[in-house]
């Protein structure tokens, strides 16, 4: 997950009728029986561990064979998944008791030894790639209870961990399989999910059966698969012939052409991810706040949004996007005035300005860079474009050699507002995270106070007065909080996408909308 509410709503908008997102509940006609759902994604997972990768790709092919102790619903709020129940008895200790009716898809029974052990792997050596997250744990300190009941230990006080444990590096694993096997268990995933793993074809696809011993409700499709088409173009040729039944990241272009097609459909949700404008604070004359606040009153991000991305994001005001809780919508209008940015910079006596804005080969990043050049331009700020690939580009922002640079950020899996403004300024997750080496003591505390005070009206005027203050100190200048666009066959029911890029598919069901 490294550099990609009060909740306004989870579903920005979507084209579809009510009847292709309700459940098997509702009525339908029945089409014709289809045993197999195809989802198209736009990656190949680098590893089928969940342990050893957060992006999307990984997260999307693990969803349907490991399960978390809990999952946030359609509305944002955590319910109990394979825990049934938990309270958090002290400020270091959370009490979760869990199901005593699940198995692992190896007919071994799941018991609370085995979140023991994948609390304990995540957080070892083994969970490198999702320590950021999973890092608050005390993992050494935590206790089985008894077969269902374990105490979940943090090393601080950290009051959102329930909204961390959706995350991928939360699922629950067998033990026996990684004590047994650990390289195969790695690639041949066994979980307690609704549908068992069967196979891995790199660069094709994934493929997966129904569990029939699944604790919940089963799936009403027999075979799911998971494909790997990264060409976009591809990916809408496919859906439109109908090989495939739900396909990720609508390009723009194809938005209309697909809505108006009788035998498909769009669906836009919302997400956490938010794009901005980073800062490298240790260069001068971007130390100054009077400096960035220039840079931020020269940028008309309503026109940035427009020109790039066509109607599939939304301007967020900080990194907390407006599908998240505790989102502050007070001051949520982007400030553009070219006059008054001209007389910051004079105030700050910064005249004849040039500096470097580089950028990963990102068609959108690179289309936003190119407009960002010409609205500075306009200020008297002199903008030169470098883009590398993406390996380079993150090296040299690590090593503090950008001045200014696009990037994203958002967690696949989980929309708790804490991963949105800790990571990406606290002085401690310089530079992994906090890219732009931003040091704030004042800042520092907020971040520190919030997550050690239980949700509710305390926590919630902190996190308020944390993007308050981001607003106004502008270590970074947000540009987009972009759409999830996704493409589905006109006969799939049942589809919700999650406001995190973390999709789930067991409750989808085909069957032909009502007229």
């Amino acid at each position: 997950m490294k550099k990609m509410r009060k909740a306004l709503c989870l579903l920005l908008a979507t084209t579809l009728v009510a009847s292709l997102l309700t459940g098997c509940g509702g009525s339908s006609k029945k089409a014709e029986e289809k045993d197999t759902l195809t989802v198209a994604i736009t990656g190949d997972p680098p590893t089928l561990d969940p342990h050893a990768s957060s992006t999307s790709s990984s997260v999307n092919n693990l969803n349907p064979v490991y399960e978390t102790l809990v999952r946030y619903d359609e509305n944002g709020e955590i319910q109990p998944l394979l825990a049934t129940e938990w309270e958090r008895t002290d400020d270091l200790h959370w009490t979760f008791k869990l199901r005593d009716d699940v198995k692992f898809h190896n007919g071994e029974k799941m018991t609370a030894n085995d979140v023991l052990f994948s609390l304990k792997r995540a957080t070892g050596p083994d969970g490198a790639k999702v320590s950021y997250i999973m890092s608050a744990i005390d993992a050494d300190n935590c206790e089985v209870v008894d077969d269902y009941t374990i105490v979940i230990a943090t090393h601080e006080p950290f009051a959102p961990l329930a909204g961390y444990l959706p995350y991928i590096g939360a699922v629950v694993v067998s033990e026996k399989e990684f004590t047994e096997d650990p390289e195969k268990a790695a690639q041949n995933p066994v979980g307690t999910g609704p549908f068992k793993f069967v196979s891995w074809e790199k660069n094709d696809r994934c493929t997966y059966e129904r569990n029939e011993d699944y604790w919940g409700e089963k799936p009403a499709y027999k075979n799911l698969v998971i494909r790997t088409i990264v060409e976009a173009n591809s990916r809408v040729i496919e859906l439109e012939s109908g090989n495939i039944d739900i396909a990720f990241d609508i390009p723009a272009n194809d938005v209309e052409r697909l809505e108006k097609n009788k035998d498909t459909a769009i669906v836009k949700s919302s997400s956490t991810v938010v794009e901005y404008l980073d800062m490298n604070v240790t260069k001068e004359p971007l130390n100054d706040v009077r400096v960035r606040q220039a840079i931020d009153w020269a940028l008309d991000e309503n026109a940035i949004l427009e020109a790039v991305w066509r109607g599939n994001a939304q301007y967020s005001p900080t990194t907390v996007a407006p599908v998240m809780k505790y989102f502050d919508d007070s001051d949520t209008d982007c400030r553009y005035d070219v006059e008054k940015a001209k007389e910051l910079l004079k105030e700050a006596g910064v005249s004849d300005l040039h500096l470097k804005l580089t950028t990963a080969e990102n068609t959108n990043r690179l289309n936003a860079a190119t407009i960002i050049q010409s609205m500075l331009a306009e200020v008297g700020i002199t903008v030169d474009i470098q883009s590398y690939e993406s390996g380079t580009f993150y090296d040299m922002v690590d090593a503090g050699e950008t001045e200014l640079f696009l990037v994203g950020w958002g967690a696949v899996g989980f929309p708790e507002p804490d991963n949105n403004v800790f990571g990406p300024y606290h002085t401690k997750q310089i530079p992994t995270n906090n890219m732009g080496f931003y040091s704030d003591p004042d800042l520092d505390a907020m971040l520190e106070a919030q997550r050690s005070t239980s949700d509710g009206p305390e926590r919630e005027e902190i996190l308020v007065n944390i993007q308050k203050y981001l607003r106004e100190n502008l270590p970074v200048i947000p540009i987009a909080n972009t759409q999830q666009v996704l493409g589905i066959r006109s006969d799939v029911q049942g589809f919700t996408p999650t406001p995190a890029a973390s999709h789930f598919f067991h409750k989808v069901y085909f069957g032909e909308a009502e007229e």
